[in-house]
């Protein structure tokens, strides 16, 4: 995984290869073929091991913000984070790829309709943990809105070779949207979430 990470990082998906990740990985290209007969096998277990990556990542950062509103605040660094990573440009790569690659086309879905499952579940736990599990819908469209904008903002720097002027903003506006949705949560807030620290 590693190894096919920095492939896909430093060289991009179509040059991108079961013989390259073989060599980078030390391994033999049948060893790696009898874990992955193909391109599309390797590429999507990639992508499940950066998401995954991604994953642990935004959880060790909010480790440190135990306190529910303050947590749902620090996501959109956490999650800004997780995308500074070798892991989040190769899952960009194969995502990109998913597009034009027949084959990746037909099996990607799966992956991303997963993927979805799984952050829908995360909300949900985020929703009841505030308190607040009839503001659902609320939740999950500022959580949805910060990962589709810190994805495109990542994508950008990728493409431009550098983290745009604008990161700085974009993280701050995104805050803004998910502290009014805080402040519009507290009246419904038991007391013993509602409190954050607004340094």
């Amino acid at each position: 995984m590693a190894a096919t990470v920095r492939c896909l990082a430093e060289f991009g998906y179509a040059a991108t290869s079961t013989p390259l990740v073989a060599k980078l990985a030390k391994v033999s290209r049948g060893s790696l073929l009898h874990q992955f007969p193909t391109k599309i096998d390797l590429m999507l277990a990639v992508a499940k091991h950066a998401s995954d990556a991604r994953g642990a990542t935004v959880r060790r950062y909010l480790s440190d913000y135990p306190n529910q509103p303050e947590r749902f605040l620090q996501g959109v660094d956490a999650v800004w984070a997780s995308l500074q990573t070798p892991e989040a440009i190769a899952l960009m790569e194969v995502t990109i790829a998913a597009r034009s690659d027949p084959e990746l086309a037909q099996r990607y879905p799966q992956f991303a309709d997963d993927l979805e499952a799984g952050l829908h579940r995360a909300r949900v736990r985020m929703a009841q943990n505030l308190g607040v599990p009839d503001q659902l819908e609320e939740i999950e469209a500022v959580a949805h809105l910060t990962r589709v904008a810190l994805n495109g903002l990542a994508m950008d720097s990728v493409f431009i070779g550098r983290t745009s002027p604008d990161a700085a903003r974009v993280l701050a506006l995104l805050k803004s949207l998910r502290q009014r949705l805080v402040d519009s949560l507290q009246t419904t807030l038991p007391a013993s979430v509602s409190k954050i620290d607004h340094k």
